[in-house]
């Protein structure tokens, strides 16, 4: 059997198009155990945000054919189509880029600066860095991490 991973890339590969098509962004893709059942989740995003109900049985409507053509999970599973939330997870360069201001909490692979939990703003990104504008302490400090170094962020609300 493939990895979860090789599976979770191959999926993308089929739905990512599939829902630029549509004019949805795909956020997020699960692919995990849940209670003995595998669970495929996918967190779906429009450019002017607001996915709603509506939204989420459209890509379901869409993306379920696809994915039962290209077999690519051979067990049973469960598909479910979700808004990012208000906690969304953010991932790629262009997602850093989009919420810069906002913050965020982010964890590490490897240690930065010492610390593999950031917390602070999104204060913009170069290259493959996104610069974090860390709170507390009474100063305020810019830190440079590598997208590479990132296992996952989110979005935080104030």
């Amino acid at each position: 059997m493939e990895s979860v991973e090789t599976i979770r890339q191959r999926i993308a590969g089929i739905v990512e198009p599939a829902l630029e098509a549509e004019e949805y962004t795909l956020v997020d893709l699960e692919f995990r155990r849940e209670g003995g059942a595998w669970v495929l989740r996918l967190f779906i995003d429009k450019p002017d945000g607001g996915i709603t109900l509506d939204d989420c049985q459209k890509a379901s409507h869409l993306l379920s054919p696809l994915l039962d053509v290209e077999d690519i999970i051979a067990d049973r599973y469960f598909m479910e189509v979700s808004s990012p939330g208000i906690n969304r997870r953010i991932r790629k360069k262009i997602d850093f880029e989009r919420f810069a201001g906002a913050r965020v909490k982010i964890q590490l692979r490897s240690p930065v600066e010492g610390r593999r939990k950031i917390t602070g703003i999104i204060a913009g990104v170069e290259d493959n860095n996104v610069f974090i504008r860390n709170e507390g302490g009474g100063s305020q400090q810019l830190s440079r991490v590598p997208l590479t170094a990132i296992s996952r962020a989110n979005l935080q609300i104030m």
